[in-house]
């Protein structure tokens, strides 16, 4: 009769520790941020924190990798609707940026901070940038059987394209102002690729 409200504390304590983890980082940098100052935030002994995570490197790939997972999973209906690929790819790009202002320190963490650990580059996070990649082939490939994109696009190249140019933008965005909306541009971004990678005119 215990063990759901246990496991629920345990969740509640992990999400609070992960939360804290990503203020720290996204105010102070990953190298500059302390475990205690983490621990403190999510109202817990720092001793508390190796319970749930092995350091900060643990902490910050952990939160890359689960905003990751849970941006593809959100986006997978976008993959199977019913319209044109400009459109999809329109929608891809908007719920991207919505997530970006939704939450900028977390943007920040997961597009500056995250590549501040050395674990990063050593496949610490490469099966979900693999999910997120075929996730983008897979929108890519549809607008290839539509005939809404060139027959000898190079998929990859084309994926890093556009990954390249979303987070040239979403940079910007971040470390501005911030004072224009960044989701209203998704609509011209789509449109503005697409005529990169539309076939030729007959």
């Amino acid at each position: 009769m215990n063990e759901r409200p246990l496991t629920e504390s345990r969740e509640a304590r992990r999400r609070a520790i992960l939360d804290s983890a990503v203020r720290v980082f996204a105010e102070n940098g990953f190298f500059a941020a302390r475990i205690r100052d983490i621990a403190a935030g999510a109202g817990v002994a720092e001793g508390t924190i190796y319970l749930y995570f092995d350091g900060k490197d643990d902490l910050l790939l952990t939160a890359f990798r689960e905003k990751v997972n849970e941006f593809v999973g959100s986006v997978s209906r976008v993959m199977e609707a019913g319209m044109g690929f400009q459109e999809r790819l329109a929608r891809f790009i908007r719920m991207q940026f919505e997530s970006i202002e939704a939450d900028p320190p977390l943007a920040m963490v997961l597009l500056l901070e995250s590549r501040q650990s050395s674990k990063f580059y050593g496949g610490a996070v490469r099966p979900v940038l693999r999910t997120y990649a075929q996730a983008i082939d897979r929108l890519l490939a549809g607008g290839v059987e539509g005939g809404e994109v060139r027959a000898d696009a190079e998929i990859p190249l084309v994926r890093g394209m556009l990954i390249g140019a979303l987070e040239e933008i979403e940079l910007e965005w971040l470390l501005s102002d911030r004072s224009r909306p960044l989701a209203p541009t998704a609509e011209r971004f789509a449109a503005t690729f697409c005529r990169g990678i539309a076939p030729a005119k007959p």
